[in-house]
Parts: structure tokens; C-alpha cells; sequence
């Protein structure tokens, strides 16, 4: 298992990482935001990753994500909490309202459900609507044709505020063809700037994330990189 020295270590690396890119693209480091993927890690690793500079994290598991923030309350340990994983309509109860943004938002049967928890919770949901810019049929995410059709159909929705967008990108070390799908998420997200309550691309992990930062990434989602491998809980 990692240690809380390793850890530190790699928080510090990514992050120094992040700030050179940042830079070296005329971009403000302080806009980028690191979330550390979670899933599969005992919370004492994350506190350790808390305890190294790391304020947000990712759960792809929706009963994981709630026992696991349970967990942490238990014992007066607040981080911040995204879900980043696909998100079945049934599941969104284990969510809402304990995540501060879900990042996977693609159907209207999911938006619908996040909606009646919001208003049974009294909250507002933060959510990213999820594109699939590789086109890939093995991803979940809209097409990029159906994107702002589907922002316009969520203003229905008083509980819900679109922050922004997510994509996986193909899994590739062609530097070109991430540069190129990012880019296409940025493109989309401009297009429907007047529609969303903010500018979040969430794009780029721990292969990939320096380019992501290049092409406007505002919250990477890094896990192995930092944490290490993720065992079974």
C-alpha cells in the first residue's frame, strides 16, 4: 500500500506539474482544479492525500461514494465529494445531496430523478452534462450534435445548475487526437455559455492531464498518479 510520504510526494509532483503547464500556456494555475480519484481506496489514504494539500474527491461507485462519505462524517472529516462515475437513475438516492458535483449527467431520465431528490432534499444539484467526444461506442456521453438540445431541455429543471462538461477521451498516446477531443469540449462548452451557470471542463487524468490543462481542462480527475493502485475494498 502507498504510504502517506508517497502520497505527498505525488500530490506535490502533480501539482507542481499542473502549475508549469498552466504557465507555460499563458493560463492561471489557481483555475485549475486537481480532484483525486478515490474509488477503491481506504479513507485513510484519502486523508493522508487531504492531509498533502488535496481538497476534492472523485467516487465512480455510487453506494461506495455514500458509504464512504458516511464514513468520513462519522469522524468529522469534510472534504469536498464529486461523483464522477456513470450514474443509474435507481443509484442517484445514494448521491444527493451528499456530492457537491456529479459529473456524469447524459439523460433525461437521470436529470428528471436528480431533480425530484433535489426538491425532496431542498438543495441545488451542481452538475456536468457528460459528452462523448470520441465516439467511442464503449463511452457513455451525448454526441456532440445532441449537446445543446439536451442544456436547453434541463432549464425545465429549478434544482439542477449545469456547471459546465465532462469527457473521457479515447485511450491513446497520440498527443494530436486528445489535443483534438479536448478542444472539442471547450468548443462546446463556449457554444452554450449563455446557457450554463459556469465554465467547468472536466477533462484529463492521470496519462493525459497536461494536455487537458493545454487545451482549457478546468478540474482533471487523477487518481493512480497520486494515490497509486487501487485495491480491493
Amino acid at each position: 500500500m502507498v504510504t502517506a510520504d508517497t502520497i505527498r510526494e505525488n500530490w506535490l509532483r502533480i501539482k507542481d506539474d499542473i502549475f508549469e503547464t498552466a504557465v507555460s500556456c499563458g493560463r492561471d494555475p489557481s483555475d485549475i482544479s486537481i480532484i483525486t480519484v478515490s474509488k477503491k481506496h481506504p479513507l485513510h489514504q484519502i486523508i493522508h492525500a487531504y492531509d498533502a494539500g488535496a481538497r476534492i474527491f472523485g467516487e465512480n461507485y455510487a453506494q461506495e461514494c455514500r458509504d464512504k462519505i458516511l464514513e468520513a462524517e462519522h469522524i468529522h472529516f469534510f472534504p469536498e465529494w464529486h461523483f464522477i462515475g456513470s450514474l443509474q437513475s435507481n443509484k442517484a438516492k445514494y448521491i444527493v445531496p451528499k456530492a457537491s458535483l456529479i459529473h456524469s449527467v447524459s439523460s433525461l431520465q437521470l436529470a428528471e430523478e436528480l431533480h425530484k431528490l433535489s426538491k425532496k432534499h431542498q438543495v441545488t444539484t451542481s452538475i456536468l452534462v457528460q459528452v462523448n467526444t470520441s465516439g467511442e461506442s464503449s463511452k457513455s456521453g451525448l454526441t456532440p450534435s445532441e449537446t445543446i438540445d439536451f442544456v436547453h431541455a434541463l432549464s425545465i429543471y429549478d434544482t439542477l445548475k449545469v456547471k459546465g462538461f465532462m469527457t473521457l477521451p479515447t485511450f491513446t498516446e497520440n498527443h494530436s487526437q486528445l489535443a483534438s477531443e479536448f478542444s472539442l469540449l471547450r468548443n462546446i462548452r463556449d457554444n452554450c455559455s449563455t446557457m450554463i451557470s459556469g465554465n467547468y471542463l472536466s477533462m484529463g487524468m492521470s496519462s493525459d492531464y497536461k494536455i487537458a490543462v493545454q487545451e482549457g481542462a478546468t478540474h482533471v480527475r487523477i487518481g493512480t498518479a497520486i494515490l497509486g493502485e487501487r485495491i480491493s475494498l
